[in-house]
């Protein structure tokens, strides 16, 4: 865990652990470490309010998760009640809350001592922050602030899911909330490429997104089965899961959610499109004529589905000579600009090939300051300088 209570009020530089959006909050609320009330019940739950649930993303607080606070000379004993008792951060709550409790002067010694929510104070929390059964997510609703972003391809292995989470890094590291679904069932590879393969923690059906260790928030079907197992699943059941995806997650309302799609124009593509009419489609092509002509075909499904084609991005666009730098195009064509031509759009970025990649868990994303990551940067603000789509409602 960073221990950036102590290097905010050090005056340290960050080390870029913490997403960009949470340290810009952080950063408001640290003006004066010291709580007004100073070593108190209310100068400690002042102080605590700036200490997040990792997975609600709120103040513990405001969450009702702060019982009894018990002061005895330098030691203070913080009651914390989790959703249940397994949860599996525990750990980084017990840091987060030390470290920002010994930043109250007198304070030497934390102890955070955990119980569980009653069944009363936990369906009240779950209903305060998920609402009472509906069809989809408060995120996905049209009245949500939130973006919806499918990345969408008329085929596999044109980099589709390196689009997805490079550009939600990228929106990251740009100072937005963003959270992913990969909607691609039978080929989820988002928890591979984050190295995050665990098991969502569930608390009375509703289901909170995995954080991976870069930072990420998202939720795939590949964390519910095990790793190499093949979903065989007719498109009725895919259709059932995905929607359970969108109603029982925990989305909160971050700025954008990235939705990894599935590949083509089939069955599963479509009906997704039509469960978020709100979404702008990113399309994703290949130099090669090919590529092109089928990734048009997606782009224009995502338009008769009435969706906002947003842009194209060209993946493998070009590889950099080691020697003199410039550009080879060793796959020929401008697929990516007969796409956004045909679809009426822009191209949004062209992604360089790297040859370099090892293909481990958790290694798919460009570091930062690298080409391919600044080209996402490139896009990310693109993007949120775009102008967002409105549906206009008919009286």
């Amino acid at each position: 865990m960073v221990d950036w209570f102590r290097r905010r009020k050090a005056g340290s530089p960050d080390d870029g652990n913490r997403p960009a959006h949470l340290e810009a909050e952080t950063a408001e609320k640290s003006v004066d470490r010291e709580p007004a009330d100073g070593l108190s019940e209310a100068g400690v739950r002042e102080a605590l309010r700036d200490v997040r649930d990792p997975e609600i993303g709120r103040d513990l607080v405001s969450l009702n998760m702060i019982r009894n606070i018990e002061i005895k000379g330098s030691l203070l004993t913080v009651g914390v009640a989790l959703t249940t008792a397994g949860c599996p951060l525990k750990h980084r709550i017990t840091t987060d809350i030390t470290d920002r409790l010994k930043l109250i002067d007198g304070v030497q010694e934390v102890e955070v001592d955990f119980g569980v929510m009653t069944d009363e104070d936990r369906q009240n929390l779950l209903t305060s922050l998920h609402g009472g059964p509906s069809e989809i997510a408060p995120a996905f609703r049209d009245d949500s602030k939130t973006r919806i972003i499918a990345v969408v391809s008329g085929k596999g292995g044109v980099g589709k899911s390196t689009v997805a989470v490079n550009l939600a890094k990228a929106l990251d590291r740009c100072g937005h909330s963003v959270a992913i679904l990969d909607a691609d069932v039978y080929g989820s590879s988002i928890p591979v490429m984050l190295g995050s393969l665990g098991k969502p923690n569930v608390v009375e059906g509703v289901i909170f997104p995995i954080e991976s260790a870069q930072g990420l928030k998202f939720i795939s079907m590949g964390n519910f089965v095990n790793e190499g197992q093949a979903i065989i699943w007719r498109a009725p059941i895919v259709n059932k899961a995905l929607t359970q995806l969108m109603r029982d997650v925990y989305w909160d309302e971050p700025d954008f959610i990235i939705v990894d799609m599935p590949p083509g124009t089939g069955d599963v593509a479509l009906t997704i499109a039509q469960m978020i009419p709100k979404a702008e489609a990113l399309v994703v092509t290949t130099p090669q004529a090919d590529a092109a002509r089928v990734a048009l075909k997606a782009g224009k499904m995502a338009m008769q589905a009435h969706l906002k084609v947003v842009g194209v991005v060209e993946n493998m666009g070009y590889l950099e000579c080691p020697d003199c730098g410039k550009e080879m195009r060793i796959f020929g064509g401008d697929g990516g600009q007969r796409v956004a031509g045909e679809l009426g759009t822009q191209v949004m970025g062209r992604i360089p090939l790297e040859p370099d990649g090892t293909g481990e868990p958790g290694g798919s994303l460009f570091e930062e300051g690298t080409i391919p990551a600044l080209a996402f940067e490139e896009i990310a603000a693109s993007l949120a300088s775009s102008k967002v789509r409105r549906r206009i409602k008919v009286l």
